[in-house]
């Protein structure tokens, strides 16, 4: 057994977020590979399912056909919780079981849009998860407890190290939700740009946020925090090419699925930052075991852990690996007809609204054979989404991934086999023309 399989042996694990991609993947990994006396899921009600049928439809999925026959599988326990809520809507002998038992914790949980409001964004991924981090303020027994951020969440920098940048301006995450709470909605409009200064979103604003709350909050515990590049289908495990969502590489391939006119604002030489959402488990499970063994060894900094690197191809080529995934003529027609790759504002919108034409016609076409329409405003999502993030396609950064490196380094060669999160071993060709396969088999359920 390997030192990384032995401090997870026999602990008690918390997780939020399970019910997402990444999620997924991580309960998975740890069901199938580590032997934990106990997992809990801190899930909530939604659509009008509650937290134990939620579980029971997730564990039928064909992410854990590896791991339904184990024994681990009943060691898995739904905690519903509302997270809006301070307390977690916890029941006093539920709270104090949590923090009698749990050693391990992982929050994951996120609201994942682009588009949401700035408060929206606050409140789902700031707000919430510092109402998770007061119950974990009170584990007794806690080793180790891992925020999932991204490695957006400083992009506004054009050198990003591994530590937490607390300058949030406007006085702090505080001082923004008063700010806030007093304006009306177009108001609020008006004075995001402002607040977000050069961050592209709300999302990646957000995340800034947290990180610095828990930096200011909580660096007196064993906490670390996790910085995954866009995470792409599985590589590898447990099956290849799984993908669940339309987020991030996602909604930039819809067009091409439904063989639409394609508009992509990006520099064919920019290295995207992207990875597999299986080695992104293993990253983050590894990252929780490095914290854990060097807390009382550290400073006062929590801390991070940059999941990224110079492996990826550069957007050019991705573009022509993920072309790879469709069929024949279609993909020839894609590659020289059916679309505009450009960094230059004015052939960017002509393309868009050559894309949105296009969607339009389909419409008509599917109203008239007496199909629903729908293609259009799909468009209109993924074009929303895309040009929210249109500097991470142009943009080219340094990132220092010293602790991710030390990581590996470290690693005997059958944690390195077993963990595998070197972005230096993907075949990044078979990866990409996987990508498209994946999205029509597991999201869009495409024959």
């Amino acid at each position: 057994m390997t030192s990384v399989q032995q401090f997870y042996k026999g602990s008690t694990i918390l997780i939020s977020g399970a019910t997402g991609f990444l999620g997924h993947i991580l309960l998975e990994k740890t069901l199938r590979t580590l032997q934990p006396r106990k997992v809990y899921l801190l899930i909530r009600k939604k659509k009008g399912l509650d937290a134990q049928q939620r579980l029971r439809e997730m564990m039928r999925g064909v992410v854990f056909d590896r791991v339904r026959s184990l024994s681990s599988v009943a060691k898995v326990e739904a905690v519903e919780v509302d997270s809006s809520r301070p307390d977690l809507a916890l029941d006093a002998e539920t709270r104090r079981q949590l923090e009698e038992e749990v050693e391990i914790v992982f929050q994951l949980a996120a609201s994942v849009s682009f588009n949401e409001s700035l408060e929206t964004a606050l409140r789902e991924n700031v707000q919430n998860n510092l109402h998770l981090y007061e119950l974990v303020k009170s584990m007794e027994n806690l080793q180790a407890a891992m925020q999932v951020s991204t490695i957006y969440s400083n992009c506004d920098l054009k050198t990003i190290g591994e530590k937490v940048y607390n300058g949030v301006g406007f006085g702090g995450y505080n001082s923004i939700l008063k700010l806030l709470r007093g304006l009306d909605d177009k108001e609020k409009e008006v004075l995001t740009p402002f607040i977000l200064k050069g961050l592209p979103n709300t999302y990646t604003f957000a995340k800034k946020c947290i990180e610095s709350q828990i930096e200011q909050e909580f660096s007196h515990l064993p906490f670390g925090i996790f910085r995954p590049p866009g995470i792409t289908t599985t590589y590898r495990e447990p099956l290849v090419g799984w993908i669940n969502n339309l987020y991030g590489a996602g909604g930039y391939v819809l067009p091409l699925i439904f063989g639409l006119y394609s508009a992509f604002y990006v520099d064919n030489a920019t290295v995207l930052m992207l990875a597999p959402v299986d080695y992104c488990a293993n990253a983050l499970l590894l990252s929780a075991s490095d914290v854990a063994r060097n807390f009382n060894n550290r400073g006062s900094d929590i801390p991070v852990y940059n999941y990224t690197g110079n492996y990826c191809p550069n957007a050019g080529d991705m573009y022509k690996y993920l072309t790879e995934g469709l069929p024949v003529p279609q993909r020839y027609i894609y590659r020289h007809f059916m679309h505009t790759r450009t960094s230059n504002e004015t052939r960017y919108r002509f393309a868009m609204q050559l894309m949105r034409v296009h969607a339009s016609a389909l419409d008509q076409i599917r109203i008239m054979t007496g199909q629903r329409p729908g293609i259009r405003k799909a468009i209109d999502r993924a074009l929303q989404m895309t040009n929210k993030s249109r500097p991470l396609t142009v943009t080219k950064w340094d990132i220092e991934n010293a602790n991710i490196r030390r990581i590996q380094q470290n690693l005997d060669p059958k944690e390195r086999k077993m963990f595998n999160c070197d972005l230096g071993s993907v075949d990044w060709r078979q990866h990409f023309a996987g990508f498209i396969p994946g999205i029509k088999k597991y999201v869009l359920k495409m024959a």
